[in-house]
């Protein structure tokens, strides 16, 4: 049997800065011998509103394991990217607002443009930039995300697609007790718990676990509360908005209770149920 992680070139590698991707990452350069050719490249895109602590993680997997990790955010230019790096990375949202105020509109549920603008349009553009029409696209889905892989991989039937979407893990049967005891051998882990996900209060969590992010940090709240005020609408049709959740978190003492089914590890551009950043 072939090895799922000896990933030939051209190849671009998403790291969206979870455990998972992490994961694959590093298997694949065990594969390589710690290092990977000139013509398979990682790549973070930063949406803005990533959490510090990813920020921090992406940055230490590069450091730590020697790779050269392409750090890209959006920006309305002829090469609708800007290359980045750890220190010069948007921390305030700055490529996510940029976005919404080119559409007028902020993302919901049946229009995820924050995804398919800030992670997926982001790597199309870079891939371009490098001359590729077509290559390989390694992507953190497991064993356990089956119908997020099927999806995916149907895709690549598209004759127009710039790249054919690989899924590593999910060939060589890794699941999410595999990744999650990988981490707890090394020397360094993401300091997040799996239901904070790396998008620092992405609209596809659940309330409950909003609540508990704002409730942790109150003043997450103010960037989205911003955004839907200055748009005059909500991220999630028929929920409450994000100044009425932080109002909610003010006036009840207690910490809401996490359903277990909600506590997924909700890495941006793998969760989403559009094609994978």
């Amino acid at each position: 049997m072939s090895n799922p992680y000896l990933i030939e070139g051209p190849a671009l590698i998403s790291f969206s800065g979870g455990r998972t991707s992490a994961y694959m990452l590093f298997k694949i350069l065990e594969a390589r011998g710690g290092k990977l050719p000139d013509d398979v490249v990682v790549a973070f895109a930063n949406t803005g509103k990533e959490r510090e602590e990813t920020l921090r993680f992406v940055h230490e997997c590069g450091s730590r394991w020697g790779v050269p990790v392409v750090w890209l955010e959006w920006r309305d230019n002829d090469a609708g990217f800007e290359a980045v790096g750890f220190n010069s990375a948007s921390r305030n949202g700055e490529p996510f607002e940029a976005v919404i105020s080119a559409h007028n509109s902020v993302p919901n549920s049946f229009m995820r443009f924050c995804t398919e603008d800030l992670k997926v349009s982001v790597m199309q553009s870079f891939v371009r930039s490098r001359g590729w029409t077509r290559c390989a696209n390694p992507v953190g889905l497991r064993r356990d995300e089956g119908k997020r892989v099927a999806k995916q991989l149907a895709r690549n039937a598209d004759p127009k697609r710039l790249w054919d979407v690989l899924c590593p893990l999910y060939q060589a049967g890794v699941g999410r007790e595999h990744v999650m005891e990988f981490w707890s051998e090394q020397e360094f882990d993401l300091q997040l718990q799996p239901y904070e996900g790396n998008c620092d209060l992405c609209f596809m969590k659940g309330e409950r676990i909003l609540e508990r992010l704002i409730r942790d940090a109150p003043e997450r709240a103010e960037w989205w509360i911003t955004q839907e005020e200055r748009i005059g609408w909500t991220f999630k049709k028929g929920r409450r908005s994000y100044a009425e959740m932080a109002a909610h978190v003010r006036r009840t003492p207690l910490l809401p209770i996490l359903d277990p089914d909600e506590e997924y590890d909700a890495e941006c551009g793998l969760w989403c149920p559009v094609e994978a950043a």
